[in-house]
């Protein structure tokens, strides 16, 4: 050990910064440029070998750098290169960029896409081809008259662009009846779908309000459905309402409580206490004002509920219902059940939407954050024996219909 080490002084000089000029010794002390490698001294001519650990010659500091060459393995000298280019020093920590947050999320996003379409293609598949089956089924429901033309889609506008950026309307028919029997519409409602201010309107009209009818005269609009199937009922509501449907679903009841158990059920609000009866032996079912779970069976006693108040209240349950449907629907873990929806849904629904376009509706919704929800009251009479709504004036009902479509 050095005389200094035991007297208790450190083995190196601290140098203290002062007010001179400023050389270019300072400069490479400061990291402002590279330090110099130390100059190898000549042998002296007596003998003297020049020393290691660069503290020989004139120089008043020592150079802190590489291992020397005992500790590295090897005797370079500092800063020369490796064969092949590599350097002998150690690699400089790269640094942070911050692009490299985005470009890193892009990444992410892009494999996560990769193996979501790759585990759920499979059950994308056998959900088009239930949709598929539902398109084949809608030019078969047929009306009484089978003179009337059932080419549904000439009654349908084509969209405006992708629906997930434009909007669409779509016109929903709620029957009860056997496959291929004519049947009337036991429900009638328009939603509209707006992408810009997320939201989506719901226009109901109830199923009793005499409007003109093709080839029928003045009756109830739900017959339109049984004399000349979607194809005449479009028509009619074209006509009653003055707007454009851009697509149409006809779900038959019998499917209705299938799509409900399918989800795992539904959860909706009940404003008030109601009851009905079920089943061929009358037995009573009563909801009580509050939240309740519905499974298939009694979300279908629901929203038909008839005689306990009227067809204006009975549109706004199917509303209510419709609505926290599609949102159970449009959930994510659903998506993993299309398959199970559309093998217990789609066989009794018939529509001109395809798969692509049913997952927009659902990522709209997923989207939407409210909506209106309208229904095109009139004043109940009785006609031949037979109970009716009279329609709105024809003033009243462009400002409902102004109001289904804006924003």
């Amino acid at each position: 050990m050095a005389d200094s080490d035991r007297q208790g002084f450190k083995p190196y000089k601290t140098y203290k910064a002062g007010r001179g000029k400023r050389r270019a010794l300072d400069d490479e002390l400061a990291g402002a440029r590279p330090a110099r490698p130390p100059k190898r001294r000549q042998p002296d001519p007596q003998g003297e070998s020049p020393r290691a650990d660069g503290q020989g010659g004139d120089k008043g500091y020592q150079v802190y750098g590489a291992p020397s060459a005992a500790g590295r393995g090897d005797s370079r000298p500092i800063g020369q290169k490796q064969p092949g280019g590599a350097p002998g020093t150690s690699k400089r920590r790269r640094r942070f960029r911050w692009w490299h947050v985005p470009v890193a999320l892009f990444l992410l996003l892009v494999v996560a896409g990769v193996v979501v379409t790759v585990l759920a293609w499979p059950g994308y598949q056998k959900f088009a081809r239930s949709v598929e089956a539902a398109n084949r089924r809608l030019d078969k429901v047929s009306g009484a008259n089978v003179h009337v033309d059932h080419n549904v889609r000439a009654q349908l506008t084509a969209d405006n662009g992708w629906i997930w950026r434009k909007g669409t309307t779509l016109l929903l028919f709620g029957m009860d009846s056997k496959a291929g029997e004519p049947a009337r519409s036991d429900t009638i409602m328009l939603m509209r779908f707006n992408p810009g201010t997320h939201t989506i309107n719901q226009l109901s009209i109830p199923r009793d309000t005499y409007v003109p009818v093709p080839g029928q005269g003045n009756t109830k609009i739900n017959e339109a459905m049984f004399w000349g199937g979607p194809s005449m009922a479009i028509e009619t509501i074209k006509q009653y309402l003055g707007i454009d449907v851009n697509h149409v679903m006809v779900v038959n009841f019998t499917g209705f409580p299938r799509l409900v158990d399918a989800i795992g059920g539904v959860d909706l609000y009940v404003p008030k206490t109601i009851s009905t009866i079920a089943g061929k032996f009358g037995r009573p079912v009563t909801f009580t004002k509050g939240m309740h779970h519905f499974n298939g069976k009694y979300a279908m006693l629901y929203v038909r509920i008839r005689h306990a108040d009227d067809d204006f209240h009975r549109a706004a349950r199917q509303q209510a219902f419709v609505q926290a449907l599609v949102k159970k629907i449009a959930t994510p873990s659903n998506v993993t059940k299309l398959p199970e929806i559309g093998k217990r849904f789609m066989s009794g629904v018939a529509t001109d939407l395809s798969a692509n376009q049913i997952i927009e509706l659902a990522y709209l919704k997923w989207r939407s954050s409210g909506g209106k929800k309208l229904v095109m009251a009139g004043a109940p009479t009785w006609i031949n024996g037979g109970a009716y709504v009279l329609p709105p004036s024809q003033a009243a009902r462009q400002k409902m219909v102004q109001q289904f479509l804006t924003h």
